[in-house]
């Protein structure tokens, strides 16, 4: 297989596994291709050609979804896809999603070393060169923005894995069966088997952003124009038996307050809270019922 070709089947993995997350995400159906019913195919043409005004057909999911298979699906398809994922075309997605290979670029790196070295450590690093280990590229991104996240803005655990952050990626030795579990303040808590897709390249994992935390970060940065609004929304998403936490770093101390304390400092103008930033948020019922803060300190507040 040449070089280009083996590019664009690993490209359209990822948007495999995007697709995949968006049907998750749009349908419920939390599952993988090759266990997908023929009402779960079903459910998905029909909303295939309600998003895009076409579709597949289930022959069509069978061969390329629910087995593996080497041969790249006609462009047209590519596109309907991709346009389902929210992409302009395949062409957009493959521009989006293109990485270098962090394995290829380490090599040559490595290979590179060998002329500068002693005679005495070449043959151990020959070794180290031409017998690299086996690892895949994980991929963190927004599921609705699709703009990557820093993945150290968020809390990662993993199994039996080892893992090395590169930027806005994150380097894994390869293992299958294992599972990765993501948390940030601003993202939903999302726990990952790596099965089948342990053995693709890379991984692209979309986390679903915590609306309460962010319409907290919001409300704490704008200007407010209908308090009894903002109050009956803060009310309907803070549990009333909440507890919450403010960090005061300057004093090497923590603050406890209610429910209505928080939400009085949040939308009165004396006293109120700005700028604040989201340490650890838990919830009980659908609402936030542990929220640990800090005041940004320092920061503009005429936003």
């Amino acid at each position: 297989m040449d070089e280009s070709k083996n590019t664009e089947l690993i490209l359209f993995n990822q948007l495999k596994q995007k697709l995949r997350l968006t049907v998750e995400t749009k349908l419920e159906i939390r599952k993988d291709f090759k266990d997908w019913s023929g009402s779960d195919i079903q459910t998905f043409q029909i909303d295939l050609e309600q998003t895009c005004k076409s579709s597949v057909s289930e022959k069509w999911v069978y061969s390329h979804f629910k087995k593996e298979s080497e041969k790249l699906p006609r462009v047209d398809v590519l596109n309907l896809l991709s346009s389902y994922c929210g992409y302009k075309n395949w062409d957009d997605f493959k521009f989006q999603n293109s990485i270098k290979s962090e394995v290829e670029s380490t090599t040559k790196k490595k290979r590179k070393i060998l002329f500068t070295l002693p005679l005495v450590t070449v043959f151990a690093v020959a070794i180290w060169v031409f017998y690299p280990q086996k690892t895949q590229v994980l991929l963190l991104e927004d599921a609705y923005t699709h703009a990557s996240i820093n993945p150290q803005k968020l809390k990662m655990q993993f199994g039996s894995n080892k893992s090395q952050v590169n930027g806005d990626f994150i380097t894994l030795k390869k293992i299958t069966n294992d599972t990765i579990f993501v948390d940030g303040a601003y993202y939903k808590p999302k726990k990952i088997w790596l099965g089948a897709q342990a053995e693709n390249d890379t991984i692209v994992i979309e986390m679903l952003p915590d609306d309460y935390a962010l319409m907290l970060n919001y409300f704490s940065r704008s200007t407010l124009d209908d308090w009894e609004k903002r109050r009956k929304q803060l009310d309907d998403a803070i549990h009333d038996d909440a507890q919450i936490f403010q960090m005061h770093a300057e004093f090497d101390g923590l603050e406890m307050l209610n429910k209505d304390e928080f939400i009085d400092r949040l939308i009165l103008p004396v006293n109120s809270l700005k700028n604040l930033e989201i340490q650890n948020i838990i919830y009980k019922d659908g609402k936030i019922h542990r929220l640990r803060f800090v005041q940004k300190i320092g920061e503009n507040e005429d936003k």
